[in-house]
């Protein structure tokens, strides 16, 4: 079963590898909905509503997440993953997992595992 996101269309899976769907919410740019994402007991899944550059979206969530971490290095580390995660940036209808669980940060593309990084402060 699934529950669809109205402003996306997007539908999240009510419990999946991350655990049970909490929570969802879309990203805007102004009037442009950049993507919609599913909060889960154990990560977070992004369904991408528009294509972006690797760098901007590793910007993005690196600008999220440096205010609620000190670990410098590792979200440095995160950066870098999601640099090299992405290597075609971030297409439409992609689909960006992260795995908080186990003190790491797990990074999947499509359901692939593309890294981790380790660290408590950056989960």
């Amino acid at each position: 079963h699934a529950v669809k996101e109205r402003s996306t269309g997007f539908d999240f899976p009510k419990k999946n590898k991350l655990g049970a769907l909490r929570g969802l919410g879309v990203r805007t740019k102004g009037p442009i909905k950049v993507y919609a994402v599913g909060r889960y007991d154990k990560g977070f899944l992004l369904k991408m509503k528009m294509g972006v550059g690797a760098e901007k979206m590793s910007n993005a969530l690196v600008d999220a997440v440096k205010p609620r971490c000190s670990d410098n290095a590792a979200v440095d580390q995160f950066k870098e993953l999601m640099v090299s995660g992405l290597p075609d940036g971030c297409k439409k209808g992609m689909e960006l997992g992260f795995d908080t669980s186990g003190g790491k940060l797990g990074l999947t593309v499509n359901g692939r595992g593309r890294g981790s990084v380790s660290s408590r402060k950056l989960c």
